[in-house]
């Protein structure tokens, strides 16, 4: 009976396993260092407003720091609801396959740009095949080719490469776009944070015996008595009872 248990439990893990990506899934900005001290990932969906309004504001924080300092790295999460989303995910896949990774951020921006006409307010009349033309005819306005682009939204390996950075987005406990992740812990950062924002959370990471600033809010926060306040990041506030402390990017804990 416990051979049939122990067996039993292999044969769980084997089949909840996720597929092992053939490459490092995500597409890193302006290559990025591996060394670079701080990692800043962020999980986005092409069809998502907030994805939309936060990833300028996070292009301009790499450009900030340079890729030596910080490596942004952008993980495509499709959300199901937006109907469109896959298969601009897929055409993601497709321009990074097609240019060797060099297009994949000008392909977020084309398909933003363009978000108008790619909602589901503005498609639900239209067919699968209709709307694969018009990613095709987005690829072609970046100078490739729309006949090679087309059938890459149907191939096998590029519809696995979609599915297996969705997964791999689960595993981390994405559940919306956008979530963000720096050195590998998510943070509580919204899309309208601003460049600067983002450094009061990066610089103390690059220069730890800097003393962490205090965020300056419009709007001041007040805690009861025998409590502390614990601003764990830039306009993020909690009251620390007895016993907890406040960690940084977190919260209070005890």
């Amino acid at each position: 009976m416990m051979k049939f248990l122990v067996a039993a439990c292999l044969v769980s893990v084997v089949y909840g396993q996720i597929p092992i990506p053939s490459r490092e899934v995500g597409y890193v900005y302006k290559n990025g260092s591996d060394s670079a001290p701080v990692h800043l990932d962020v999980f986005i969906d092409l069809i998502c407003p907030d994805s939309k309004q936060a990833l300028p504001t996070l292009l301009q924080v790499a450009e900030m720091y340079g890729p030596t300092q910080l490596q942004l790295t952008a993980h495509i999460f499709p959300l199901p609801y937006h109907r469109n989303s896959f298969y601009a995910t897929k055409g993601a896949h497709a321009v990074a396959a097609l240019t060797k990774d060099n297009m994949t951020f000008d392909w977020f921006n084309l398909v933003y740009k363009n978000m108008p006409v790619l909602v589901n307010s503005a498609t639900n009349q239209f067919s699968e095949d209709h709307m694969k033309d018009v990613f095709s005819s987005l690829a072609g306005s970046m100078g490739l080719v729309p006949a090679t682009f087309e059938p890459m939204l149907d191939d096998p390996n590029i519809e696995e490469d979609a599915r297996v950075a969705w997964k791999y987005g689960c595993t981390r406990g994405v559940a919306a776009t956008p979530t963000f992740f720096v050195n590998d812990v998510m943070v509580g950062a919204t899309p309208t944070w601003t460049a600067a924002q983002w450094k009061q959370l990066i610089d103390p990471i690059l220069n730890p015996s800097q003393k962490r600033l205090l965020f300056k809010s419009h709007r001041l926060s007040a805690c009861a008595p025998n409590t502390k306040r614990c601003e764990y990041l830039p306009g993020k506030i909690e009251c620390c009872t007895s016993g907890e402390a406040c960690i940084p990017n977190v919260g209070c804990r005890c």
